[in-house]
């Protein structure tokens, strides 16, 4: 009898009705076989994600943060920000003083776009070429003077870039004290609000540096006080290992 199936060279043929499989021949694979074999795979992927779990949710997911709010709010209204130094620090570091005032200042003025800020030259000249002794002058004086509802004054009492007992290390520190006055009716002798400051730079740095310029390591102190006393006055976002540290 004449077969009038056609088979193609090389493949196996297909099983019709009538035939059996002979005895050592491989058994054709069907839907449930393809189904078994990629479930299988499919579980083996399961069990190798849920063994490392943990690891991998670690090594992938976003650092862990929490809001700080604002401590003190200053809305819409206008601030300018004096910066006084110790002598031994306007001794040692003589521009650290103005350098401190314009960080902060453009620090604040893009983090609080709503508020206003007098320019740090205004303050500058204010305080160096004016003639005035302002740190005699009441609070109420010197927001006149400046056309400001707020004065933010800084006491840096202490920076250094030299690591205790180890001169030829560089190591940041600095403690600054914040007081923040009103205009008012009649003259504030309390800040409305105030807090100290104290840290070393770089933060994580148990030593100091060898291979950083003083002059980097100045500017880089400087923006990251201003960090620390700006984020006093608007919300931000905390990483919690920052917190633990």
């Amino acid at each position: 009898m004449r077969d009038d199936r056609k088979v193609n060279n090389g493949a196996p043929a297909r099983l019709g009705p009538g035939d059996k499989v002979r005895p050592g021949a491989p058994a054709p694979l069907g839907l449930g076989d393809f189904t078994r074999r990629h479930a299988t795979r499919l579980l083996l992927a399961g069990l190798f994600i849920f063994s490392t779990g943990c690891q991998a949710a670690y090594l992938f997911a976003p650092d862990a943060t929490e809001k700080v709010e604002a401590e003190y709010e200053i809305g819409e209204d206008s601030m300018a920000i004096l910066v006084w130094a110790d002598q031994s620090v306007r001794d040692e570091y003589p521009q650290v003083r103005n350098q401190i005032c314009r960080s902060l200042t453009h620090h604040l003025r893009e983090r609080l776009p709503d508020a206003k800020f007098i320019d740090a030259r205004d303050v500058i000249d204010f305080q160096e070429d004016s003639g005035m002794d302002w740190s005699r002058m009441t609070n109420n004086e010197i927001c006149a003077e400046l056309e400001c509802d707020y004065v933010l004054r800084v006491d840096l009492n202490e920076f250094t870039t030299r690591a205790s007992n180890t001169p030829h290390l560089h190591k940041a520190r600095f403690d600054a004290s914040l007081n923040l006055f009103g205009k008012s009716d009649r003259e504030q002798i309390e800040a409305l609000y105030q807090d100290e400051i104290r840290a070393i730079y770089p933060p994580d740095s148990k030593h100091g540096a060898y291979d950083i310029d003083e002059r980097d390591l100045i500017h880089a102190t400087v923006e990251y006080l201003s960090m620390l006393a700006g984020r006093k006055f608007y919300p931000y976002e905390l990483r919690l290992e920052e917190k633990r540290s």
